[in-house]
């Protein structure tokens, strides 16, 4: 990937244990595995060939055993056996317009965990968060705060506190956000205001936005994703 301006950003992500709650209204606590190291390619000109408002190409693996193809219009993916990885494209500041994505995505069944989602964070406060549109074996993690309807589908939404973790900032607290849609999609719609919206009127207050992607990730998994991506 080249661009003439360029920015990389590197930080240290979480995994979820997998464990999940058999009763989706009550609180439980989990616990988190440490994951490896995750490299961003932050794109400031349309050096791929995009329409102009993607411009963030987030590309990390921690092995060979994914084969990551950006595109003019977004993105495909195959993985076999990966350990960690995150990659898909979207913009370098997020924004609150929907988000249209479309195409495949497929995960080994038997094999890890695979996600489909919108990734973003912001700063002040420092917030990471998901919606995740589709998955095999979702990370469920910290406090489930509620549910809430958007887009065709309820959606469970979670807090947990991440202390002294890095962060696209450095080592920092911070608090993660994470909406799981209870129904899978590969293609649609996400009409992420409402996600930002149901999450301030639980107190979960976002910041100033920084990159926001369609991303797929995985660990311990196989599988494959194609997709288009527009805002």
């Amino acid at each position: 990937m080249v661009a003439l301006s360029t920015l990389f950003v590197t930080f240290f992500y979480i995994a979820a244990s997998l464990a999940a709650p058999a009763n989706p209204e009550t609180k439980k606590d989990v616990d988190l595995e440490a994951r490896g190291p995750h490299d961003f390619f932050l794109g400031a000109d349309n050096a791929l060939g995009r329409r102009a408002s993607i411009n963030y190409d987030q590309d990390y693996t921690t092995d060979n055993t994914v084969s990551y193809s950006p595109t003019s219009t977004g993105f495909s993916v195959n993985w076999s056996n990966s350990q960690d990885f995150v990659v898909g494209v979207g913009w370098q500041t997020g924004t609150t317009s929907p988000i249209t994505f479309g195409g495949s995505f497929s995960v080994a069944s038997g094999s890890g965990t695979g996600l489909l989602s919108v990734y973003g964070w912001t700063t002040d406060p420092l917030v990471e968060y998901y919606v995740i549109e589709n998955a095999l074996n979702p990370p469920q993690q910290g406090t489930i705060k509620g549910t809430f309807t958007s887009d065709g589908s309820t959606y469970t939404i979670w807090e947990n506190q991440r202390v002294n973790e890095p962060s696209i900032v450095g080592t920092a607290t911070f608090n993660q956000y994470i909406s799981i849609r209870n129904s899978p999609r590969s293609s649609g719609t996400v009409t992420i205001e409402n996600h930002f919206k149901e999450w301030a009127s639980l107190g979960l207050d976002l910041g100033t936005f920084n990159y926001q992607v369609i991303a797929v990730e995985g660990w311990s998994s196989s599988g494959s994703a194609s997709q288009t991506v527009s805002n």
